[in-house]
């Protein structure tokens, strides 16, 4: 059956809707605090990963293995923030044995920032940029702002000698 010429249907037609068919895509702000956020979440999932097999590699054994060459026990998890290049993640899961002896090459005890970041900021602090800009800059890049009392947790609190 001939479909009459005032009802053609074209692409034409089809476009012109004042709704759109399919979802739009969000606002470009939006967009990258959620590219963010998937960066932060693959990140945090590498991490914690690599942590667990360095702990598997340290015990001699993986998670629920019997062997002669166990060398220790796990313990369990604690948490620790870390800032990094995709942003701050919080709560991070560090796998640790029962003696206490494990320490994870993915960032150093203590510290808070990832090496290139920490020396980054450092660099910006020698240069004689003012601590004010660098917490400006590093709370826009990180998500978080370096504080006096951070830095001053990893130095020494010492007497000096008479």
């Amino acid at each position: 059956m001939p479909v009459p010429k005032e009802k053609r249907i074209t692409a034409e037609n089809t476009l012109s809707t004042s709704e759109p068919s399919s979802p739009q895509l969000p606002e470009q702000q939006e967009f990258h605090q959620h590219l963010r956020a998937l960066a932060q979440s693959a990140v945090r999932t590498v991490l914690e990963l690599v942590m667990r097999e360095e702990l598997d590699a340290f015990i001699g054994v993986a998670w629920g293995e019997c062997s002669p060459k166990r060398k220790g026990y796990r313990n369990g998890t604690y948490t620790h923030d870390l800032a990094t290049s995709t942003g701050r993640l919080e709560e991070m899961k560090v796998p640790r044995d029962r003696a206490g002896q494990f320490h994870t090459q993915a960032f150093e005890r203590y510290s808070r920032f990832e090496p290139h970041i920490a020396e980054g900021l450092t660099q910006m602090f020698v240069a004689g940029t003012s601590t004010h800009k660098v917490g400006e800059v590093a709370q826009t890049l990180l998500g978080v702002a370096p504080s006096g009392s951070h830095d001053q947790s990893s130095q020494s609190n010492a007497h000096p000698a008479i």
